[in-house]
């Protein structure tokens, strides 16, 4: 019988995620909240708000908004992935709709 190992995680990914767990931790101090205060918040566990404190990927995007949300920050998200800020998005949506001031 064979094993199923898991794929290494891309070294990049890991520390964006290590990055965006101190940011969430250093907006949780600076609120003076403790964990478990934030935890109750953002209505999930204090060993999920632990992990995404650390960077662990497998934390759900669900979660992560949660938290982001109780820190009053989840307007932020928007701003993620946006066209405008994306050239390969721009060309796409040029070829499919054109200049946009004829689409009907």
């Amino acid at each position: 019988m064979s094993t199923i190992r898991a794929k290494p995680f891309p070294m990049l990914l890991e520390q964006s995620l290590v990055g965006l767990g101190a940011r969430i931790r250093g907006a949780r101090k600076a609120r003076k909240l403790s964990q478990q205060d934030l935890a109750e918040l953002a209505d999930v566990g204090v060993s999920t708000l632990v992990s995404l404190e650390a960077g662990w990927h497998g934390v759900s995007v669900g979660n992560l908004l949660k938290v982001v949300a109780a820190l009053d920050r989840l307007e932020e998200v928007d701003t993620w992935l946006v066209p405008s800020a994306d050239s390969v998005m721009q060309r796409y949506l040029q070829q499919k709709f054109g200049t946009g001031s004829d689409r009907g």
